[in-house]
């Protein structure tokens, strides 16, 4: 038995965590780790690619990938004894359709545990693994009582919760059993919440939000922070014990100057104050002077795609709250909750008429800097792998790509040919991902790379002639990306991972988080898309 994983598995690992599994499916088959057999870690990642491959795989294919992977696992514990490996075997001998295999691993896996023969684990782990099993087993009511006492050697572990309850959501679902008994168990809900300025703030409504926060076991929150519904929702989020996370439109202070001074009275020092207890703070344009509109509606969306995300991460459910003046069809809350709505997702109101007499000092802010629009802007680096240009795709991509083209929504800018960079813009982040599936498969085998970010740019008219060019500072982010994306990958910003989220139901794995690029002092977290398209 080998004593250590190959070199070469580290970089699959990357890969397969980076979104780029059938890259990393690849490099695992050319450098011969397909035919080993006496490695615990090879076999693992062979379980985890197959598995990988065989969520994204058609119906009729499923079972045969979910049988593979579960061998590859399986022989894996035989050389490891570790119960991961086991437990991993036997559900997946399950979701194959072999419910005898899937016993017979099942039962070894409680002998293992019964013993003490698991390798250094966790409590909760350890409980979760007997529960799982005891599941497997059909043995509910022990699963069940396993289960809570897992829960409670880590109540707030919730990202390990939600894989716990994942996995046995599938497991009651092969069985077509009602997995409706683990809703009580599920972590705390998601939430975004906006309103309108100049509301009237009292304990009638204040007792309204607390009330509702309470009934949907809210946990974490997402919004941004102007004077009124989002300062007296923010303040009744930290009150319960639940984490804030602040999306502003515009840095804090620019942000304070125009959302909350002019109110006057204590909102500004009430800004403050929740500023400084927010569990994380993100601004969607570090640089801008004066807020606009179009950037309120970016931020929205970022943080409408992180309450979803937040939620899917942890198999619970993301929910809106607003606050709404019933006699105003129109406005930046109305166009925030007609975003939301749209995607299905479920959406509470609090009706909150405005005062007859509004402070004298709110302006309202401008619609959009000059020339400004939402952009969904793509990269396609056209050089080869270690981007010194040579060994290039065929001459014939970029037409193939034209082609492409041709089948999506149309772009919001013509595409821009820089170097050996193909940049594209469009509308939304929906539209972009379902380009950039075509562009992908435009370059057939030769493993393309892909960034992409949202943001607000200018239509500018040309200069030079032609049609009008998309320039600022965001149309550089997704070429700076490109070079820490590896081939065969989809690489994405937080902002258009976010907003992707808030357009379209991503399903959770789909855009996984890979790492982070530091570029001119920001740190931009990134992520992978791993299936694109709406």
């Amino acid at each position: 038995m080998t004593t250590s994983p190959p070199a070469s598995l580290l970089t699959i690992i990357a890969l397969a965590r980076s979104g780029a599994l059938d890259r990393a499916r690849r490099l695992f088959e050319e450098a011969g780790l397909a035919a080993v057999t006496d490695d615990p870690a090879t076999l693992g990642v062979l379980g985890r690619l197959l598995k990988d491959e065989a969520r994204r795989a058609a119906a009729d294919d499923r079972g045969r990938l979910w049988r593979q992977a579960g061998d590859a696992y399986a022989r894996a514990a035989e050389l490891s004894g570790a119960s991961y490996h086991l437990i991993n075997a036997a559900t997946l001998a399950l979701l194959a359709g072999d419910r005898t295999t899937a016993e017979e691993r099942a039962n070894l896996v409680l002998a293992r545990l019964d013993v003490g023969d698991t390798g250094p684990e966790t409590p909760y782990y350890l409980g979760a693994t007997r529960a799982e099993a005891l599941l497997l087993l059909g043995r509910t009511g022990e699963a069940k009582v396993a289960l809570r006492e897992a829960f409670q050697q880590a109540p707030e572990a919730w990202e390990d919760h939600a894989s716990t309850l994942r996995q046995f959501t599938l497991i009651l679902e092969a069985f077509g059993e009602d997995a409706a008994w683990l809703g009580p168990m599920q972590p705390p809900r998601s939430l975004h919440f906006a309103g309108h300025l100049a509301i009237a703030d009292d304990a009638g409504l204040r007792g309204r939000i607390e009330a509702t926060l309470a009934e949907e076991r809210i946990g974490f929150a997402y919004g941004a922070l102007a004077g009124g519904a989002d300062l007296i929702i923010s303040e009744a989020v930290l009150a319960r014990g639940a984490e804030l996370h602040l999306v502003l439109p515009a840095p804090p202070e620019v942000f304070r100057a125009d959302s909350a001074v002019p109110l006057g009275g204590d909102w500004p020092a009430r800004y403050d104050a929740v500023l400084a207890e927010a569990a994380t703070l993100s601004v969607v344009e570090a640089r801008l002077a004066t807020t606009t509109m179009l950037h309120i509606r970016l931020a929205a969306e970022v943080a409408m795609g992180k309450a979803v995300m937040k939620a899917a991460s942890l198999a619970s459910e993301a929910v809106q709250l607003l606050l709404i003046d019933p006699g105003a069809a129109t406005g930046a809350t109305a166009a925030i909750g007609q975003h939301w709505r749209r995607s299905g997702r479920r959406q509470l109101q609090l009706e909150v008429p405005r005062p007859e007499a509004p402070a004298a000092r709110i302006r309202p802010l401008r619609e959009a800097p000059e020339e400004g629009v939402m952009a969904a802007m793509l990269a396609v680096a056209l050089d080869c792998e270690d981007g010194s240009g040579a060994d290039a795709p065929d001459p014939g991509v970029l037409d193939r790509i034209g082609q492409a083209l041709a089948a999506c929504a149309r772009p919001l800018a013509t595409p821009v040919l820089a170097g050996q960079t193909l940049n594209l813009a469009f509308a939304d982040p929906a539209e972009a991902a379902a380009a950039a599936a075509l562009v992908v498969r435009a370059f057939g085998s030769t493993p393309a790379r892909v960034a992409a970010h949202y943001g607000v740019a200018r239509l500018a008219d040309n200069p030079f002639g032609g049609p009008p060019a998309l320039v600022g500072a965001a149309t550089a982010v997704a070429p700076d990306m490109l070079a820490s994306t590896p081939p065969g990958a989809i690489h994405l910003s937080e902002s258009f991972t976010a907003a992707l989220h808030s357009w379209t139901r991503v399903m959770i794995g789909e855009t996984p988080y890979v790492g982070e690029l530091s570029r001119s002092g920001e740190v931009i977290p990134l992520y992978a898309l791993t299936r694109a398209g709406p």
